[in-house]
């Protein structure tokens, strides 16, 4: 299966958000082909989540939520910063995408 170059994806990603009023900001443009994914969203309420793109048991790309106790996985802004911070340092070309959205919502899961 072909997989989508990763800056590719970005870029769908941020025009759906703009067509769909979500506020979307490219924070770290990483490596263009296959660089690491995090969406850092903010619910404009206190709540943030942290979600990573990783390959699932059947090949396919799934988010996971790297951060947030409790069943619906929210942390706060400053977790959030810290694990960025720590991946940032681990590998410097990283994409990080930041959504600000009352919502909560993912532009890349509507694609």
């Amino acid at each position: 299966m072909d997989r989508l170059k990763t800056g590719m994806l970005v870029s769908a990603a941020v025009r759906v958000a703009s067509a769909a009023l979500i506020d979307c900001v490219v924070v770290n443009r990483g490596d263009a082909d296959a660089g690491a994914l995090f969406v850092h969203i903010d619910a404009l309420d206190g709540r943030h989540r942290l979600l990573s793109r990783v390959i699932g048991f059947d090949g396919d790309y799934e988010w996971q939520n790297l951060l947030g106790g409790g069943a619906e996985g929210w942390s706060d802004a400053d977790a959030v910063a810290a694990r960025l911070s720590r991946e940032r340092e681990i590998d410097p070309d990283v994409w990080i995408i930041a959504i600000a959205d009352q919502k909560a919502r993912n532009p890349f899961e509507m694609l």
